[in-house]
């Protein structure tokens, strides 16, 4: 067989046009290597720590001890933590764990970790010095939380993930000029923050796996119920064990020995669920400082439960728990210990058992205010009498601002309750409310959604842009066939049919590709969006103002900047303790690569009603479960910087402690790429309300309705237990309503479920797991989740964003006004690399849809006939 062979003359001419098509070729083909490799050396940069870093000239002996033979009891509380929520790190204990396990110098009573610089201070001294704690969050992203070494012991962070990294480390802070460091980190406040590389690494570990937590420290997972427990654990430890089966508890228990197990801001205690007091956790109560108990008090008042034994030891335990008697009812706290009859726990337990007659606190049932009104002093939850047969509650529930207490008048670590066995069966129907509830089955909607929580929904509505393209699968594979269409036909009839020369395919496949790939570029751009924004807020000066986050001046507003932000938020206060809680989750969209500083500001309105802050945290949020459908993990992005430090001059909360407030100085956001932020605040409310009254004998409201914000209400609803009361679709700021009777009336649980009346039965709107585009109705989801029904309307949990479900608090001592306000409670502002730090972008002027809520709770009384 003859092989086809090229004439010597063709070959001569190829020679010259095949080096010119060869060497724009590899030119194209060099700079793309260059690009990998330089990308690659940039990525292998040591941008920041990781566990297994941590070479001597970084860090400490201690910090390079084995990870897994680091006691880690210094996490969280007693090592217990919960991923996604802010977590205490005492920083002393953890230099002293790693010190015992490498056998370096302990760093003793001083805690000096760098030099002669002590956590605990001169305050009046420069700060010369950061803490830095390095973890990762939701996304798989390195967070770096700065704050201050004089702050005090303990730095707070926010664990992503089970396991993340932490790396604990001091660093030197240069003052340097406003804008950009070294780094590339936009600076809000005019400082150049050193890498932590640049500092000394005092300890390099991974927080906790998810385990049992009664063995050790561990990760609680979220349908875990997490009890901190002050005395005796009444059994709830061993609530769901099995021995016979191998099974662990349901519940996580964290028995507190000694008061530096607890963490010194509210922040510390994000997670818990319960918290357990008895007569025998008097000793722990007395020895906590200051800042700790204003931590539990803020964290009841935010929203917390507690349940506590008041019993013959009650006048020791409100003693050495004054926080805890400021929370109750005066008449409660004022109280006496009595002589109890005990047939009424008898008769709650079903018990077959005698129990003996105990001494207790004599809780009040009604008080009396003036004439004809009367208040109901909480719920009571197992009703008795003395020993002189007098009616009495053995077992209340009070109301305190968003949180609940439960009051057993016993001292059930003590006898005759000891030894009596339905002791149990009591404390788990008391608690039942926290610790007892059921998960529900979310298989389908996990099948159809990919999540099992309501927030995994939540986060799905606003994460889309409508300035973001869509490119559709059918897209995608349209765009590939035509790129394999141009290129064989292309090369087989153009370049060898009518050119005659094959070699010219070397330049006609990147011509082709190039070409596509402009105008996949071109068609990618943002659409147009006249800008979905209410106008600017003026500048306010309060304790949550821009002095809250940093001394630099206010921020000048600029006009134009390609970002999109969307949001839901949600106000509460309570009019009778003042107390006031802020959530808003906020997805921020960058069509194009950027590095933002961002920081929370509050609106005119907020600042009028605000007395003093507890908190004000901002932080990247989210979690890579089933829960909130899984993110994607992203590690190479660069760190982002979160500032956690006290505000200078900013008014407290609580008067004692320092109060928190985080910032993020540098957030890098990917091409047409995303962020979840959470911002959330806790403050002293400084507003009014009339007392509302109810009906003696009714559950149905009467008397005048007084609008007490500054702002007016849209789609405003009065809700008490299970009546709505629809106001006018606006209700003005300080109007009233004369007669409340006049009002329509509904059955709240039919309103949320969309359900009216037919002829003989009742229709209601079946809850879609895929539905992202009602945004108001996700929104009172979230906000009455269990009220409607729970698991079983919605299909899915509320785990995630179960503090903000306020069903549990619609009593028959409190009413709650719903609605929504027509521009946001705060602002979140960028700062964008390049531009000068005074430069912040207000997102009131970004495109996106913002959702504000506001509930005020008001107190009700009886008004006898």
């Amino acid at each position: 067989m003859s092989s086809f062979q090229y004439p010597m003359e063709t070959i001569a001419k190829m020679r010259p046009l095949r080096g010119a098509v060869m060497l724009p070729s590899c030119l194209l083909t060099l700079v793309m290597l260059v690009g990998m490799v330089t990308h690659a050396a940039a990525q292998d940069a040591p941008k920041q720590l990781t566990p297994e870093q941590g070479t001597p000239e970084q860090g400490t002996p201690a910090a390079q001890a084995e990870a897994s033979e680091i006691p880690k009891h210094w996490i969280g509380i007693n090592g217990h933590y919960r991923a996604g929520h802010w977590t205490a790190i005492h920083v002393s204990e953890a230099v002293n764990a790693v010190n015992s396990v490498s056998g370096d110098r302990s760093v003793g009573g001083d805690r000096s970790l760098s030099g002669d610089r002590s956590l605990s201070g001169d305050a009046s001294k420069p700060i010369e010095e950061h803490l830095v704690l390095q973890t990762s969050d939701g996304d798989g992203v390195t967070v770096n939380y700065r704050q201050d070494t004089a702050s005090g012991p303990i730095g707070y962070c926010v664990p992503g993930t089970e396991a993340a990294p932490l790396v604990i480390a001091v660093v030197p802070t240069d003052a340097g000029s406003v804008g950009v460091d070294s780094a590339g980190v936009v600076n809000a406040d005019g400082a150049s923050y050193a890498s932590p590389q640049s500092g000394n690494v005092l300890v390099s570990t991974r927080f906790p796996e998810t385990g049992v937590p009664e063995d050790g420290p561990a990760m609680i997972p979220l349908g875990m119920p997490w009890v901190l427990v002050f005395g005796d654990t009444l059994g709830i430890d061993t609530i769901g064990a099995n021995d016979l089966l191998d099974r662990d508890a349901s519940v996580a228990v964290t028995q507190i020995a000694q008061p530096e197990m607890m963490p010194d801001n509210v922040l510390g205690l994000s997670g818990v669920d319960l918290i357990l007091i008895t007569g025998k956790g008097a000793g722990v109560l007395s020895q906590l400082s200051a800042t700790q108990t204003d931590a539990l008090s803020n964290w009841v008042k935010a929203g917390g439960r507690v349940m506590v034994t008041l019993g013959k030891s009650a006048p020791a335990t409100l003693k050495a728990a004054p926080w805890l008697a400021e929370l109750l009812p005066r008449s409660v706290a004022d109280s006496s210990v009595v002589r109890l009859d005990p047939s009424g726990m008898e008769t709650y337990t079903n018990s077959q058992a005698r129990l003996e007659g105990f001494d207790g606190l004599r809780l009040p049932k009604v008080s009396t205010l003036s004439g004809r009104r009367t208040s109901q002093i909480g719920e009571t939850l197992i009703a008795g009498r003395t020993a002189r047969r007098i009616s009495v509650p053995l077992a209340s529930r009070y109301v305190s601002g968003f949180g609940k207490i439960t009051v057993v008048a016993a001292d059930l670590d003590q006898a005759p309750f000891v030894e009596w066995p339905e002791r149990f069966d009591m404390v788990t129907k008391l608690t039942n409310e926290k610790l007892g509830q059921s998960q529900g089955d979310v298989s389908s909607a996990i099948r159809l959604s990919g999540f099992s929580d309501l927030s995994g929904q939540v986060r799905r509505s606003l994460d889309q842009f409508s300035v973001k393209r869509r490119l559709s699968f059918s897209m995608v594979a349209l765009v590939i066939v035509a790129l394999i269409t141009l290129v064989a036909p292309l090369d087989y009839f153009v370049v060898r049919r009518v050119l005659g020369n094959p070699l010219l395919g070397w330049l006609t496949f990147p011509i082709v590709a190039i070409l596509m790939s402009i105008g996949l570029v071109i068609a990618a751009q943002p659409q147009a969006e006249s800008a979905n924004s209410v106008s600017s807020s003026a500048k306010v000066d309060s304790a949550l103002d821009d002095s809250a986050l940093d001394d630099s001046a206010s921020p000048n507003v600029v006009s134009r900047q390609p970002l999109s932000l969307n949001s839901m938020e949600v106000l509460d206060v309570d009019t009778s303790t003042r107390t006031g809680r802020l959530f808003r989750w906020s997805f921020v969209y960058s069509h194009t690569a950027q590095r933002l500083a961002i920081r929370a500001r509050p609106s005119e309105s907020l600042s009028a009603i605000t007395k003093a802050v507890a908190y004000q945290s901002l932080s990247p949020f989210g979690a890579p479960n089933l829960s909130m459908g899984g993110i994607q993990i992203d590690a190479w992005s660069d760190a982002i910087e979160v500032d956690v430090n006290t505000p200078a001059g900013a008014s407290v909360a609580g008067g004692s402690g320092p109060a928190l407030a985080s910032r993020i100085d540098s957030l890098e956001i990917a091409p047409r790429g995303s962020k979840s932020l959470a911002l959330s605040t806790q403050f002293d409310a400084d507003i009014e309300a009339e007392t509302m009254q109810r009906r003696g004998g009714s559950e149905l409201l009467q008397g005048k309705l007084v609008n007490p914000l500054g702002v007016d209400l849209l789609d405003a609803m009065l809700v008490y237990q299970n009546w709505v009361y629809l106001l006018p679709t606006r209700f003005p700021a300080g109007s009233s309503v004369e007669d409340i009777d006049r009002l329509r009336q509904k059955n709240f649980r039919w309103q949320l479920s969309r359900q009216r009346a037919l002829e003989s039965s009742s229709e209601g709107e079946n809850w879609d797991v895929t539905q992202t585009d009602q945004p108001k109705r996700l929104a009172e989801m979230m906000m009455f989740h269990n009220a409607v029904g729970g698991t079983r309307y919605t299909g899915l949990r509320n785990e995630v964003l179960g503090e903000l479900d306020l069903s549990d608090l619609l009593t028959d001592d409190r009413c709650m006004l719903i609605g929504r306000v027509a521009q946001p409670w705060t602002s979140l502002d960028a700062n964008t690399a390049g531009t000068n730090a005074g430069d912040f972008v207000s997102s009131d002027s970004m495109s996106g849809s913002a959702l504000s809520w506001v509930r005020l709770l008001m107190p009700v009384e009886e008004v006898r006939r």
